[in-house]
């Protein structure tokens, strides 16, 4: 069976141009929401198998790496709900940007990790960083 469709190749400069907005986040997508049933939205990536389906998620998602990173703006209480879809399909989910409402509260960006990923982390960051100068809390803390 043949196709009566031609692929085309988009513009270079317009294609380059459209990957680098991505890239630095200056697509419409990654201007924060408005705050919504009184929480402000925070934007999450998730990072999942390049061959994961559509996530059943009540919120828009921007889909790059190819099906590997989903972003989604949700609230803070949507954690459970976002670490748990990821995490059935192998992927994990973070908090990527918090806004200035809810800094306070996210410390705790990162899944959660198991007892033997943490100890290895720990000590990494001990090795690295034994003033405990960068981000610290940030890590091992739990939203």
């Amino acid at each position: 069976m043949t196709s009566n469709h031609a692929a085309t190749l988009p513009d270079q400069a317009e294609a380059v141009a459209g990957w680098t907005a991505c890239r630095d986040q200056r697509l419409p997508f990654f201007a924060p929401p408005a705050v919504q049933d009184d929480e402000p939205m925070l934007l999450w990536r998730l990072s999942v198998p390049q061959t994961t389906p559509v996530l059943n998620l009540p919120w828009p998602q921007l889909i790059e790496w190819h099906g590997g990173q989903r972003w989604c703006w949700a609230p803070l209480s949507a954690k459970a709900l976002l670490r748990q879809t990821a995490a059935s399909v192998g992927g994990s989910a973070s908090i990527f940007i918090a806004t200035n409402e809810t800094k306070s509260r996210a410390t705790g960006r990162f899944e959660p990790l198991s007892p033997a990923q943490e100890a290895i982390h720990r000590r990494l960051k001990a090795e690295f960083d034994p003033g405990d100068l960068f981000n610290p809390g940030r890590m091992y803390a739990t939203l």
